[in-house]
């Protein structure tokens, strides 16, 4: 083989390897699992990726953020729903003791403090449960998939009304420019198969 030949092949498998590497279906399969407790089916890990980056940059500075999830069960990958629920969170950073907090919203709310990130996800993925009656014929050991779809919002601080409130070319020019990084984020999440065995 010529050495321009022996490149390109080393240089296709070097994006293969980081494009396998990047995938969140690669990520995501060994990061949660799923349990029954009582008669609900519960998801379990972490590697959700919710506290990274500009969410995590917004906790830090004392601003608290919503997060709502929609859990789906699939009959295969990217296959039809066979249940779903949905369910949001507000997450808030304690500066002082530099441990985040979860509180789940809706009846009953529950809240728990002084979480790592990584627990503090683990806690939301813990908390989307699903009866199993709702499954079917795959609550009893038929393979289904998961997937996880959630969607940040920035809690801002309310305006100042000491503030110029006065719209003019400046908000505008503004606005415009903040639109896409403003853009809440968001992520879709998809492993299987599970099982539930009795």
């Amino acid at each position: 083989m010529s050495p321009a030949l022996v490149h390109d092949m080393r240089a296709r498998l070097a994006f293969i390897t980081v494009v396998v590497a990047l995938s969140p279906l690669a990520l995501v399969a060994q990061s949660f699992d799923v349990r029954v407790v009582a008669d609900t089916l519960q998801l379990r890990g972490s590697g959700l990726g919710l506290i990274e980056g500009r969410v995590a940059d917004h906790l830090r500075d004392g601003r608290s953020v919503r997060a709502d999830f929609e859990l789906t069960l699939l009959e295969k990958p990217r296959g039809s729903a066979i249940a779903h629920g949905q369910y949001g969170f507000i997450v808030s950073y304690d500066l002082w003791e530099q441990r985040f907090a979860v509180t789940r919203v809706g009846a009953p709310p529950r809240s728990i403090s002084h979480l790592t990130a990584r627990n503090a996800e683990g806690w939301c993925l813990e908390s989307m449960t699903l009866p199993l009656a709702t499954l079917g014929r795959f609550a009893h050991d038929v393979p289904f998939w998961i997937r996880v779809d959630y969607r940040v919002l920035d809690r801002a601080p309310a305006p100042n009304p000491e503030e110029d409130s006065a719209f003019g070319l400046r908000t505008l020019i503004d606005a415009l420019s903040r639109r896409r990084q403003d853009e809440p984020p968001g992520r879709s999440l998809e492993a299987g198969p599970f099982r539930v065995g009795h």
